[in-house]
């Protein structure tokens, strides 16, 4: 390890944060015949460390022999000032080499609210933070993840965007920059190179346009780049590639244990859900691969808990029996199965299998709003009358407590904070059939945030000033048994902003950054009002960003991005949803 950085982790919090050396890392040479790649995060290391995509992406590139393939997180405060009076620019876990040295710098990019992240951590690399002021010996910079389904606010800074999964797009993406290298082709030739492969965005072959103060189209810069560039998903999920020799860190990240992805996609339809959109269709593993999977990587690693991933685990169609024989294969071992996300049926609790795999702490469901009329509106598919049930069998099982999580400001949606304070009251009460006491529910409130390539996409938010009036009122009249935790209505609002925004907001982004914006998704961090004034500086507004409504027959900033025919399914889910489009006065 280099001297300088030695000497600065010993002046700062967690440096096994910045250290690397953990079990099962791979260590490679660096040599000019091999891809350099280092895998970025733009959070810190126990956020990033607990991402799966990271995990896939870093072993899959490392067992090729052409490729180096590293980590890098964003640093916390006191790490980053220790940095930046050291001259240590940042740098890859495993060699401690600087990222500005490396052939491709890859952002996993999953929260709206890391993106002046990626800036920060190109700036303490050394790097251009514009892709228009790299040269030919500056690392490409790609990026990856859920918000580049909107690739338009980071297109001032990213290179090239992977749409859908990565492992299926970012293999080819690396050979093709390899055999380029070889010829020592120019920073131009490549990206067009990289255009050429199907699920990369080059953002700079692309000229935007607007009037009237809005955007209204985006086009190619010429007639062989592509109009529109489709998603790539890998379409077996049985085979697809999934690493057993897991990195096992040195200090406790947010999810330590055995990951694995046992469904692609969701069955359900909820019509705000962009994971549930952009990952369409469902693909499974089997409970057989499942298995395998996790005794291989029990082997390897020594994890005491296995969970069972997707973005709704209780939808796999065999789940009691993939529970029931992943209990009986690591019973002997001390090993834990959990499955983070839990159905509303009574019947699951009366499974002994499924019980098994609950902590009896806190017990979670997500009813999303208190109002039928909403439920149906989104398309959620919930009885609120077998959730009562379901919570009295789970009473009568041995938990305490619910934890629901409450969506706020749906279109058409009113009266929320009695409906949710009602609801929450009748399920604390149900727990005084079983014992004296009522059962303790905390209520965890998200402002609802419309996302791309939803049926909810054409739809603005609430007003800020609607929404604080409704946290003061669930909170002034919510007691006893009941708590409130209400997600930050300013990060909520610049989050709306950053994922339906469009090219002018990468001047917003620079601003904010300039001014001090880093680590916005954490509360200590973020500041509304330097980002009111970063818009303002730039001719916009936070407001007409965050609260305005499309027509369905408007272009769309990221509208030349997913599959064709998407538009026209999605148009229709909105039509369904029975909402009336007009823009707040």
């Amino acid at each position: 390890m280099d001297e300088k950085i030695r000497e600065i982790l010993t002046r700062v919090q967690k440096p096994g944060r910045y250290a690397g050396g953990e079990t099962n890392i791979i260590l490679k040479e660096h040599t000019p015949q091999k891809v350099s790649v280092a895998l970025a995060y733009p959070d810190i290391y126990e956020v990033g460390m607990s991402y799966l995509g990271l995990r896939i992406l870093y072993h899959l590139l490392n067992e090729r022999d052409d490729v180096v393939c590293e980590r890098v997180f964003a640093p916390w405060g006191d790490m980053e000032d220790q940095m930046r009076v050291e001259g240590v620019k940042l740098y890859g876990l495993e060699t401690k080499r600087p990222l500005d040295s490396f052939d491709i710098i890859g952002f996993s990019v999953v929260y709206e609210l890391t993106y002046t992240n990626i800036l920060n951590m190109l700036d303490l690399a050394g790097v251009p933070l514009r892709s228009k002021e790299r040269k030919g010996s500056d690392p490409l910079v790609i990026a990856g993840g859920a918000c580049c389904y909107n690739p338009e606010p980071l297109s001032e800074f990213i290179d090239a965007f992977v749409i859908g999964d990565g492992e299926e797009v970012f293999p080819e993406l690396v050979e093709t920059c390899r055999l380029l290298k070889e010829k020592a082709a120019g920073r131009e030739q490549v990206l067009r190179e990289l255009s050429r492969i199907e699920g990369v965005y080059v953002p700079s072959l692309y000229r935007a346009r607007y009037a009237n103060g809005w955007f209204s189209s985006i086009e190619p810069v010429d007639p062989e780049v592509p109009e529109r560039v489709s998603r790539i998903l890998v379409e077996d999920l049985e085979n697809a590639y999934y690493p057993r020799k897991q990195i096992v860190p040195l200090i406790r990240i947010v999810h330590d244990r055995i990951a694995v992805e046992i469904m692609r996609g969701c069955p359900n339809k909820c019509r705000f859900c962009q994971a549930s959109a952009v990952n369409r269709p469902v693909r499974l593993r089997t409970p057989e691969k499942i298995r395998e999977i996790c005794l291989e990587t029990y082997r390897e690693t020594g994890y005491e808990n296995i969970a069972l991933l997707s973005l709704s685990s209780v939808n796999y169609p065999y789940l009691t029996e993939l529970v029931r024989d992943l209990n009986r294969s690591f019973s002997d071992k001390g090993v834990g199965v959990s499955i983070p996300s839990l159905r509303v049926d009574e019947a699951f609790y009366g499974i002994p299998e499924m019980l098994s795999v609950i902590k009896k702490g806190s017990l979670t469901f997500a009813p999303e709003t208190a109002s039928e009329v909403i439920r149906e509106s989104i398309d959620k598919n919930i009885d609120i009358n077998v959730l009562c049930r379901s919570a009295l069998l789970a009473y009568k099982h041995g938990w305490r407590k619910l934890k629901l999580y409450f969506m706020v400001g749906f279109p058409g949606q009113t009266e929320e904070a009695e409906g949710i304070l009602e609801m929450a009251g009748k399920l604390s009460g149900l727990k005084k059939k079983v014992s004296k006491r009522a059962a303790e529910i905390r209520l965890s409130i998200n402002p609802f945030v419309p996302k791309p390539h939803t049926p909810f996409q054409w739809v603005g938010m609430k007003g800020m000033d609607e929404l604080a009036s409704l946290e003061a009122d669930l909170r002034s009249h919510s007691r006893g048994k009941v708590k409130v935790d209400f997600h930050d209505i300013g990060q909520a609002v610049i989050e709306a902003c950053m994922a339906r925004g469009d090219r002018r907001i990468a001047e917003v982004i620079f601003t904010a950054w300039e001014k001090g914006a880093k680590m916005d998704g954490w509360r200590e961090y973020f500041d509304h009002k330097l980002w009111q004034s970063s818009f303002s500086e730039n001719g916009l507004s936070v407001e007409e960003y965050a609260r305005k409504n499309y027509s369905l027959e408007d272009e769309l900033p990221w509208g030349h991005i997913g599959n064709a025919g998407d538009e026209k399914l999605l148009r229709e889910e909105f039509k369904l949803s029975g909402i009336a489009l007009k823009n707040p006065s």
